[in-house]
């Protein structure tokens, strides 16, 4: 209702949403396929989050949270809706590729464009790095003789091959995959109400101890979970990276991110809820790391635990698959307004695909799977996610009620409350990271701006970089 009465506002004044505008009226031709429908979109971002990320992480949010896993879930929602309607609107205005670059570029300024695109291009390259690893070496404890370089080829080579076919070739893929993931969550469950109706852990199917228990709860328990389970919403943002690849308005491009961040949510809340009830003192881990899968063991056997570390092995395609799809995507929009080299925008002729952006991103997650270790790719993963919300949160402010004027009362919620609120806590959280998150992240937007610096000659070139050839 809210998104009704805001568009009608919008026609009203005469500064349409532009969901329906082309390509081409933003100063670009149309090159990419547009072969992706609102259902395509929502699994796009579903398989990004990966709706089974909450089974890795359950452990250690468990225990920072003190039980109370399933608020954490709630809370992080919470924090990440906001951005996640953010990302939504801007999409609305700007339904082309490069989404958080692009976004910022046109509400704010290019130069600051390109530092947004720089920073969330860390996230979007450490992602299908860390999804390598972590396939590779989850696999390899079933293959332990196959060596690391040689299983991280099994899991780069297809997905590249699959983005490299085309969109539609990438969505098919992803729809088998959430598939699977969707599968092995409900089988959890089954176990886990088969095990409760047998007298196991707190031996109902319903208990508000699940999701609050006094004895335990502290605030800031739970704001330190909050942070934890925010991980796991990270990359419904890469939906709007695929706008140019979908036949649908800009709106609904928009909205589809918003739908897989509330999906996935129900999932995630739905694993952690049944696995608390089974396990309720998360103090009884052997490992936090491994928690998950000894209350898996516990309820459904070895039989179970090793479907669910399959199915973690076999996720990392579909995420890493997504990653490097969204990547690539915003390596062909900063390309072709030349911030970024020209051949970053080089489309495959026959299957229309930014070929060149793929095939970079394919060297590099290989390269950085070997080289850096999992704690490492953790720690950092989040720092440029994190600036890219912020800098977009800015955007929603600047180009609605700034240029726009929509100030009303339903205007000054949407477009000032709201990114506030989303602004405030990406922000929050961004602050609250490791320190090696914030030396890696704050070095590689230092390289950002010192590369910025040389391309535009010290800042004194043309900004209008969505003129050809204008950098």
């Amino acid at each position: 209702m809210l998104d009704n009465h805001i568009d009608s506002q919008l026609e009203n004044t005469g500064e349409s949403n532009r969901s329906n505008t082309s390509t081409e009226s933003f100063g670009y031709k149309q090159e990419l396929k547009r072969v992706l429908k609102t259902r395509d979109l929502v699994i796009f971002g579903m398989v990004f989050m990966a709706p089974v990320s909450a089974q890795t992480l359950f452990g250690s949010l468990s225990q920072v949270s003190r039980g109370h896993a399933v608020l954490a879930y709630l809370l992080g929602l919470l924090a990440m809706i906001f951005t996640a309607f953010c990302y939504g609107k801007m999409a609305e205005a700007y339904p082309i590729a490069g989404s958080t670059y692009s976004f910022t570029s046109r509400a704010l300024h290019p130069y600051l464009g390109f530092l947004a695109g720089w920073s969330i291009l860390l996230d979007y390259i450490l992602i299908p790095m860390l999804l390598y690893k972590l396939s590779a070496v989850f696999t390899m404890e079933l293959f332990p003789s196959i060596p690391l370089w040689l299983m991280l080829l099994i899991f780069v080579l297809p997905v590249t091959l699959f983005n490299y076919l085309g969109a539609q070739t990438t969505s098919r893929v992803n729809l088998a995959m959430t598939a699977i993931m969707l599968l092995s969550i409900v089988c959890f469950v089954g176990f886990a109400i088969k095990a409760l109706l047998h007298g196991d852990g707190v031996g109902t199917v319903f208990s508000m101890k699940a999701i609050y228990n006094p004895h335990t709860f502290s605030m800031h328990s739970l704001l330190a979970g909050a942070s934890i389970a925010v991980l796991s919403y990270l990359g419904f943002d890469a939906v709007t990276t695929m706008a140019e690849d979908s036949n649908v308005t800009g709106k609904m491009v928009g909205r589809s991110g918003i739908f897989a961040c509330v999906i996935c949510a129900v999932f995630y809340i739905a694993q952690v809820y049944f696995a608390t009830m089974v396990s309720p003192d998360f103090t009884s881990f052997k490992s936090t790391d491994t928690a998950f899968f000894e209350i898996a063991t516990k309820i459904g056997g070895s039989g179970l635990a090793t479907v669910l570390t399959l199915v973690i092995a076999i996720s990392g395609i579909s995420t890493a698959l997504a990653g490097q799809a969204a990547a690539s995507r915003l390596l062909y929009g900063m390309g072709r307004d030349r911030f970024l080299p020209g051949f970053f925008a080089y489309i495959h002729p026959k299957f229309k695909t930014p070929v060149y952006s793929i095939l970079f991103m394919a060297v590099i997650g290989y390269i950085g799977a070997v080289l850096i270790d999992l704690n490492t790719l953790f720690l950092i993963i989040v720092f440029g996610a994190l600036v890219g919300f912020i800098c977009v949160n800015l955007s929603v402010f600047s180009e609605f009620f700034l240029k726009r004027k929509i100030r009303s009362g339903l205007g000054i919620v949407s477009y000032v409350l709201f990114p506030l609120i989303g602004l405030s806590v990406c922000g929050y959280i961004l602050w609250g990271m490791e320190t090696i998150g914030h030396i890696v992240g704050f070095s590689w937007l230092g390289l950002g701006i010192i590369y910025l610096s040389f391309s535009s000659r010290g800042f004194t070139k043309s900004v209008d970089v969505f003129k050809e050839g204008s950098f």
